[in-house]
Order: structure tokens, then C-alpha cells, then sequence
């Protein structure tokens, strides 16, 4: 499985690309600089947040400050185009297969959590109960919401961390960082706790795997939004601690480290199953 991946990132175009204007520099500057932008990057978020949840049409629901993010690609495009000179390409950003790579990973995404509830319901731990069909309203704005912050999130963690960690220290080590980085943000949440963690960061790799597989960031998008689309908005379940409205509604019985609690179910053992299989196939996936 190394070997794949270290096959991947030699193919890479997106790696290739991330390569051109390395500059020399202490781990101590590399690190702070990225420290630096990561606090630039909390501080704009959260006021764009404000912004989003001051004029959500739905009072107290946290989601719509997803909206913020927005903001995360023009903070990234600014930094790796004026200050570290290297292209849009180098992040991920290919030309010709947005479309179909971003439908892929929609897919794939809803085939992922799909595959969860089917795991569920069958091991007893979800149960449906019924439809909410008032709900329909908000399923276009509430996806465009979670394509904002899914691809924001995609965009910071596998487009530019994983890039800028790999340009002096290995596909490896950049793949375990921005993992790292992608949980960091889940830690204050609802309902959090060690298997919530330890998901997030085996997910974290799944994509970071598509990512080189697929050699793009259209793919890690698609996946991710349909995922969190998925479990909020059409089954019901909790997004990493945050509730939706939904066009289902499912119960759990109980909260347990099978189904997920409070969190939602990908704090189960359940999306843990599931995220190892996936993780597998990415690997196995033919070469060519």
C-alpha cells in the first residue's frame, strides 16, 4: 500500500506542480509561517461566519455559518499565487475534469454514508421515521452551504497544507499533517470524543488518498459534501455535532460507540468499518 502511494504522488501533476519555487527555510519559519496563516485565516473566517449567521433565514441554526467559508479560497489563492509563486494547479485545481471528478466524488460520498445507515438499521442502531417533507425547501441552499465548507475545508487541509508539507517533507509525513490539521477544527464540537477523533483522522487520510489517486481537489470536495450532505440534510443524523433540518428522520438507540451519539455517526464504529474498506479500495484502485 506505501509503495501505491508513493506511485501516486510520482504521477502527480498536482505534486509536480507544488515542487516549482521550493525556497530553503528552517522548520521553525516553515512551521510559524504556517501557524501565521492558519490564525489570519480563523480570525477572517469567523467574522465571514458572523456575517452568514446574522442573516440566517432560520434563527440559531449554526449551519448557515458555513457559509464563511467562502473566504478560504481567496485567502489560499492569494497566498500560493503571490506569496509562495507557484500555480492554482499546484493545489489541486485541474482543468478539464472538475465536472466529472466532483460527480464522482458526490457519489462516492453518498455511497459512503449510505452504506453506514444500511449498517445501522441492520445492526439495530438506526431507526427510520419517516419523512419531513417541509424540508425540501432547504435542500438547494443547505447543499450549496455544505459545498462551501467542504471544498473550504478541502481547499486549506489536502490543497494547500498537504502541498506545503510534502514540498520538503515527504508524501507521507504531509498526509499525516494535514490529517492532523483537518481534526483540529472538530475538537470543539458536540459531542466529541476519542473515536470521533480517531474517525476524522482516518477519513482525513481516505482523502488525502483520493487526492492523489485522482490527482485533483474536485474529487475530495465531491466526497466530502455529499457525505456531510448525506448525513445532515437527507438522513437527519447530526454533522460532527451540529444538527440540520432533514428530509428524513432516523433515531438511535442510544448513544454508543456503534452508532455514533450525539456527534453523529461518523463517530461510529460503523463509519470506522466503512472507512477502512473505502481506504482499501482507494489503495487497491488499478494504477492506470
Amino acid at each position: 500500500m506505501l509503495d501505491n502511494i508513493k506511485f501516486f504522488a510520482d504521477k502527480s501533476e498536482t505534486l509536480k506542480e507544488a515542487r516549482i519555487n521550493v525556497k530553503e527555510m528552517s522548520t521553525i519559519k516553515e512551521v510559524g509561517i504556517f501557524i501565521g496563516l492558519f490564525l489570519v485565516m480563523f480570525v477572517i473566517l469567523n467574522i465571514f461566519e458572523f456575517i452568514f449567521m446574522s442573516i440566517s433565514p432560520i434563527p440559531d441554526v449554526v449551519f448557515f455559518s458555513m457559509g464563511g467559508f467562502i473566504i478560504v479560497p481567496f485567502i489560499i489563492y492569494f497566498y500560493v499565487t503571490k506569496i509562495e509563486k507557484r500555480s492554482w494547479r499546484s493545489i489541486g485545481f485541474s482543468k478539464g475534469n472538475a465536472l466529472s471528478s466532483t460527480l464522482k466524488g458526490l457519489l462516492i460520498g453518498f455511497l459512503m454514508f449510505s452504506a453506514v445507515v444500511a449498517i445501522g438499521m441492520l445492526l439495530g442502531q438506526f431507526r427510520f421515521n419517516g419523512f419531513d417533507l417541509s424540508s425540501l425547501v432547504y435542500l438547494s441552499p443547505c447543499f450549496i452551504l455544505f459545498a462551501i465548507q467542504c471544498f473550504g475545508e478541502e481547499i486549506y487541509t489536502r490543497g494547500w497544507t498537504m502541498t506545503y508539507f510534502y514540498k520538503r517533507h515527504g508524501i507521507f509525513a504531509a498526509m499525516v499533517i494535514s490529517s492532523i490539521v483537518f481534526v483540529i477544527p472538530h475538537l470543539l464540537n458536540t459531542g466529541i470524543d476519542l473515536l470521533s477523533v480517531v474517525n476524522i483522522f482516518i477519513v482525513g487520510i481516505v482523502f488525502a488518498v483520493l487526492f492523489l489517486r485522482f490527482d485533483n481537489i474536485w474529487i475530495c470536495g465531491g466526497v466530502h459534501t455529499a457525505w456531510n450532505f448525506s448525513q445532515g440534510i437527507i438522513f437527519g443524523f447530526n454533522v460532527s455535532g451540529i444538527s440540520t433540518p432533514s428530509l428524513m428522520n432516523f433515531s438511535q438507540a442510544g448513544q454508543n460507540l456503534i452508532n455514533g451519539g450525539s456527534f453523529g455517526p461518523e463517530s461510529s464504529l460503523i463509519a470506522t468499518v466503512v472507512f477502512v474498506i473505502v481506504l482499501i479500495l482507494a489503495f487497491c484502485y488499478p494504477k492506470k
